[in-house]
């Protein structure tokens, strides 16, 4: 990457997308000897207050004691539903994630009623919490149905030769690792076995698997890249290893373990920071990673430190670098539209890496939702995090980080509004890559566009996950594929899925008054598109008007080429030229040159609750259509707020 300063203009060209780079921060930072002398022997390292310290537990505000209670409460009466055969059988016959609903329930019941005895500490909580672990380590497996195909022999049903670490796996072994940790003693006097039982448990489905494999393609030990899945299910291990393991040997060894196969994770992204798989998926890509760091510098007394490095940080600073204004953020790939933050997390992370802005961010969010009145629903080692700094967050700075413009090089995501700061006008945010990216969507070179901060031009998402989301079916659902993005038919063919299916040359420019990135997507699509070049360009002049450019040369025309843009507005084509769209208080008009374009809309009826939370009961697809049949030539919508 090479970035050049021009006369106050800034212009950036990324040039490589795919390479890992063999940092390996972890390794590196502390040699196998150093970190056997420095790694917690038990759980010394552990910074919370324990179970029978009444004073540190009843010294949280009242008003948090009382909701988690109340919480705790309502988890009396889970019944700890079954998870049956035919419920992991499901998965491969209709695609449907079912065994998600009883297990989940199951895990939210165990959090609440382990938090409410932490609180209240008058063993109300302890038998239901006794029947609860009981029931969840009478499962026959951990790992959520649509994971069970990671086993060698897919049947749709847990193998118990076969024990495989995944998400939900590791989430379960974590939690385990912590009621163990707290309550051990007060399980012993209901029967030592209790206590036993977890132990073994989180033994067979967690430690062990972990300590002799090193074929699980989430560790990235083997080609390919890695995901969210990494670090987060390093993440639980660690924990396990941390709360769990006894031997100092092994807590050394596969501690170690952990940080090589997070250094997978880092040594993947670009030095910018930017997330692929969006920030929906932050909170437990960076989000993971920094609690994994954090973990890290607990156990070793800080003597495992990467919060100085610069990467770091900009794993970190992304997470507001995506952000539009509450509740939306760029939803990229899978993530979605509307969403929060991990509050604690970001804080936390941005106060680690010495980032006002990041941790004003976390203060931001959690006095939007009012802390003290709702308590965290995360894992029991992060809402116990939650609670202990919620005054401290309450108190802070508060920052909503409406900065003026971003452009991350590597990932090749560009953003811009008109005036940092505020919500009002313009906000765009585009995108190069190539789709083979994580949670890919077949969009390279795509746009969304807001007004006062509510959407425009946006980009669908994705639908409730199912068998098919995560198959080779993946590009038949219509939300994954270019024509259902802000993007081009080009000689009627969309992108294709793969990695050298990519952007080419992808720049940005800013000042005072204009921002534009731009790209050439013709590298997306497929030999039968018969292009050249297709140089798509968006261009913000602040606090008038927003320009979407094309300018492409192709070596047939068969007068199939087609724009196409997505949109949550109320959408009418006033006259040939004139395209106006309607939003909640404003008006915005698109215009187009009517003597190269027709134009048509079709309106799409979401039916998919994850949609429909997005964007309501429908959205329209504007399709703009070329009338020539020339090999080369540029167009250019504008589109700005309407005055009449």
């Amino acid at each position: 990457m090479r970035l050049f300063y021009l006369s106050g203009i800034v212009l950036l060209i990324s040039t490589n997308l795919f390479a890992a780079e063999e940092r390996n921060l972890l390794e590196n930072s502390i040699t196998k000897d150093r970190l056997s002398q420095t790694l917690a022997k038990g759980t010394e390292w552990v910074s919370f207050p324990a179970y029978h310290d009444r004073q540190a537990w009843e010294s949280l505000p009242v008003d948090v004691r009382a909701a988690i209670v109340r919480q705790g409460e309502e988890a009396l009466q889970c019944n700890w539903p079954v998870i049956t055969a035919t419920d992991y059988l499901e998965f491969m016959r209709s695609g449907d994630r079912i065994t998600e609903r009883p297990q989940g329930e199951r895990m939210q019941a165990l959090r609440k009623l382990a938090m409410a005895e932490l609180i209240e500490g008058k063993g109300r909580f302890i038998d239901p919490l006794v029947n609860g672990v009981w029931a969840v380590c009478e499962q026959s497996t951990w790992v959520a149905s649509a994971h069970l195909p990671l086993q060698k022999i897919n049947t749709g049903l847990p193998d118990p030769d076969d024990i495989i670490i995944d998400l939900t796996s590791g989430d379960v072994g974590a939690m385990l690792s912590w009621i163990h940790y707290f309550f051990a003693a007060e399980f012993d006097r209901v029967s030592p076995l209790v206590s036993e039982v977890i132990r073994r448990n989180i033994r067979t489905r967690i430690l062990e698997p972990y300590y002799a494999r090193n074929d699980f393609w989430w560790l990235g030990f083997r080609e390919g890249t890695v995901n969210n899945w990494n670090v987060w299910v390093n993440h639980n291990v660690m924990q396990c290893i941390l709360l769990i393991e006894t031997d100092h040997a092994r807590r050394t060894d596969n501690i170690y373990k952990t940080m090589r196969s997070i250094d997978r994770f880092i040594n993947f992204y670009p030095d910018d920071g930017g997330c692929d798989e969006g920030p929906t998926y932050w909170g437990h890509a960076g989000g993971k990673l920094f609690e994994g760091l954090e973990l890290l510098y607990l156990a070793t007394n800080g003597n495992v430190n990467v919060y100085e490095n610069e990467l770091i940080k900009n794993i970190g600073r992304y997470i507001y670098r995506a952000y539009i204004g509450d509740p939306f953020f760029v939803n990229f790939a899978d993530a979605g539209a509307k969403g929060g933050i991990r509050d604690g997390v970001v804080y936390r992370y941005g106060k680690a890496i010495g980032d006002e802005v990041m941790q004003g961010f976390g203060a931001f969010y959690a006095q939007k939702r009012n802390l003290p009145a709702n308590p965290p629903g995360e894992s029991v080692e992060a809402s116990i995090r939650i609670l202990f700094d919620a005054r401290e967050m309450m108190e802070a700075k508060s920052v909503e980080p409406l900065i003026g413009e971003c452009w991350l090089p590597g990932t090749q995501y560009a953003a811009a509004r008109d005036r940092a700061g505020s919500r009002k006008g313009f906000f765009f945010a585009a995108k190069g890559g190539y789709n083979d990216e994580s949670h890919n969507h077949n969009d390279v070179g795509t746009c969304i566009l807001y007004y006062n901060g509510t959407p425009v031009l946006i980009d669908v998402g994705v639908g409730t996950y199912t068998r098919q989301t995560f198959s080779d079916e993946r590009y038949s659902i219509w939300t994954m594929q270019s024509g259902y993005h802000n993007l081009p038919a080009i000689n009627g063919a969309d992108q294709k899925y793969g990695k050298q299916y990519a952007a080419r040359k992808a720049a940005f420019k800013s000042s005072a008054g204009t921002v534009e990135f731009s790209v050439d997507i013709a590298g997306a699509y497929p030999e039968e598109a018969n292009v050249k070049t297709w140089k798509r360009s968006y261009t913000l002049q602040r606090g008038k008007s927003f320009t979407v450019g094309d300018r492409y040369e192709l070596t047939e025309n068969n007068g199939g080429n087609s724009l196409h843009f997505m949109t949550s507005c109320r959408v009418s084509i006033v006259k040939p030229g004139i395209i106006v769209f309607e939003g909640d208080g404003f008006s915005l008009e698109m215009s187009y040159n009517a003597s190269k374009i027709t134009a048509r809309t079709e309106e799409i009826e979401l039916t998919d609750n994850a949609l429909k939370n997005a964007w309501g009961n429908r959205i329209t697809r504007l399709q703009l259509n070329f009338t020539d049949k020339n090999l080369s030539g540029s167009n250019s919508l504008t589109v700005k707020p309407k005055t009449r």
